[in-house]
């Protein structure tokens, strides 16, 4: 591996510390019956440089590790239908990025843009 270049464990591990400290959130389907899952997250505001496009004021964004996502069964998220509970709020997830947190053709984490609390 070239000097400078991460691999897929060393990010991995990374996000690993950074999730670690988040805490544990509740994805939720609302449909009949209700598909929920419990997972740890990351949940923070975004930058005021951050707000743009379809971004705004008041929106949040949550980093779950692909792993613990795929451990909790709960099916692919889907944008505006899926929520986010988070310390007692109800968010709406409004957008999936799988490829941010991606190296080497792996997710390593999905980043979500939240709305609603």
């Amino acid at each position: 591996m070239a000097a400078g270049m991460i691999d897929a464990a060393d990010f991995a591990s990374d996000m690993e510390d950074m999730i670690g400290v988040g805490e544990a959130v509740t994805l939720q389907r609302p449909s009949i019956p209700p598909i929920t899952a419990t997972v740890r997250a990351r949940v923070m505001g975004y930058k005021p440089s951050d707000i743009v496009g379809a971004i705004v004021q008041g929106d949040r964004q949550a980093i779950i590790l692909a792993a613990d996502l795929a451990a909790s069964g709960f099916p692919q998220i889907m944008p505006n239908r899926d929520r986010l509970i988070w310390n007692g709020k109800t968010l709406v997830i409004k957008s999936v990025d799988d490829a941010t947190a991606r190296i080497a053709g792996e997710t390593i984490a999905v980043k979500l843009q939240l709305s609603g609390a």
